[in-house]
């Protein structure tokens, strides 16, 4: 364990379970040491006639340097390193820090005393894993799936031919349309879309949503009402009466190409229709296998959370329901909307819709700290190869989408990439030893 400095004082007070107030007291020795140090980092860029950057001698260095901006960041550094060496030499787990208060500065006395509030991982009574036991679902996949897969294939393939203003919507044919979903004179969420694409017939909407598009034109408009199936994936609109609104932008008959071994050759490297499909059934068998993973995980999560005992913190709550909101504004950006306009449209505010995604919230925070507990228990760790590797992959790729060097904080991504690797492995490790 790290020990404090010799001289360092410091005195912790709980203010509750998860959080304590930090009050650390520095003296001549402390803070002399921290000049000495902001000294030589600002004398480091220092550049004097007839010396060599930063190499002039020591004191030569300190009469040209502004002993303002030295005393500055020599607090910088004593604030960061000195609450650094409480954190560690305490071994507080510390989840984020806040109001950083001065309470004394006496430059004569070479005296410095500050507050600063700690907020701190909750305990987590972890469950007894060994007594968690899930069943694994075997994974096959029926010819069905393999034919709806080279029809997927055959429709990616697809031509289009615009039809004229006058020719109505038929089955078959691709549309873009603009749409409102309302329930109970309210949208719903996600209940907006602009320049939609569908093929009718294709039943990718809700069941009857199709229909209502056969027979209109481009530039038309129309209103209707339909139910969910009671079974609709969707739960807060599942056999609701939802009202449509919907704008016809645009009309284009679907020439697909025939199913043959031709067509398999036109896709590059099969030598044939049955070629075609053994690739399609493996990766759709690897695609399930995927999603029953995900599938089998969530259910060891939830019995995990069941059972365990997990407090979630105010402040770690709201966070993730800021990150949530933050991710729907995303989301919305990409449709060409506003979080602002869509919840004018909704009636609802954002702290509504936080209210309305809590439950969830709870979760995703209750599993977080799951993973961070077995993480540190099994000391999982994610190793610098390991990091390196996908760091160079996603800085790659944010270079390849347009972002510029300066918007790239390699510590950053990183430090969220070792993250990812950790709980990764944490999962791995549940799904390894709770399923059967």
């Amino acid at each position: 364990m790290l020990k404090l400095p010799k001289k360092m004082k410091h005195n912790l007070k709980k203010l509750n379970n998860n959080q304590v107030k930090a009050i650390v007291e520095l003296d001549r020795e402390d803070l002399q040491r921290y000049l000495n140090k902001a000294e030589s980092m600002l004398g480091s860029n220092l550049e004097i006639k007839g010396f060599r950057k930063g190499k002039a001698p020591k004191e030569l260095l300190k009469k040209h340097l502004d002993q303002e901006q030295v005393r500055a960041l020599a607090l910088e550094i004593a604030v960061e390193e000195s609450l650094s060496d409480v954190i560690k030499g305490d071994s507080l787990d510390v989840l984020d820090t806040s109001q950083l208060s001065v309470e004394s500065n006496d430059p004569a006395q070479f005296r410095f005393r500050y507050s600063i509030l700690l907020d701190l991982f909750p305990d987590v009574e972890l469950a007894d894993l060994s007594k968690i036991k899930v069943k694994r679902q075997d994974v096959k996949v029926e010819e069905k799936e393999v034919d709806d897969a080279v029809e997927t294939i055959k429709n990616s393939r697809a031509s289009f031919i615009g039809k004229d203003d006058s020719e109505t919507a038929g089955e078959g044919d691709r549309v873009e349309v603009d749409f409102e979903v309302k329930k109970d004179n309210q949208i719903i969420e996600g209940g907006i879309s602009k320049n939609h694409p569908l093929i009718i017939g294709g039943r990718s909407f809700i069941p009857g949503f199709e229909d209502q598009l056969v027979g209109m034109k481009k530039g038309e408009e129309k209103s209707f009402s339909l139910t969910a199936p009671e079974d609709y994936f969707y739960k807060d609109i599942a056999g609701k009466n939802l009202d449509f609104k919907v704008k016809v932008n645009d009309v284009k008959k679907v020439i697909r190409p025939e199913i043959n071994d031709d067509f398999a050759r036109s896709l590059g490297r099969f030598a044939g229709l049955s070629e075609l499909r053994a690739s399609l059934r493996e990766g759709l068998t690897q695609e399930k296998k995927i999603k029953e993973s995900h599938k089998l995980r969530l259910e060891i999560l939830d019995n995990i959370i069941d059972r365990s005992e997990i407090e979630v913190p105010e402040g770690l709550l709201n966070k993730q329901l800021d990150i949530m909101v933050s991710d729907f504004d995303h989301t919305l950006h990409g449709k060409g909307l506003e979080l602002g306009l869509y919840l004018a449209r909704i009636g609802k505010t954002q702290e509504e819709l936080k209210n309305d995604w809590t439950k969830d919230a709870v979760k995703q925070v209750k599993t977080s700290l799951i993973l961070r507990k077995l993480a540190k228990e099994l000391n999982i760790q994610a190793t610098q190869e390991e990091v390196q590797e996908l760091a160079g992959q996603v800085v790659q790729s944010a270079i390849a989408s347009g972002s510029g060097e300066a918007d790239i904080d390699p510590a950053k991504i990183k430090e969220n990439i070792a993250s990812r690797i950790v709980n990764e492995k944490a999962l791995e490790y549940i799904e390894s030893h709770c399923s059967v």
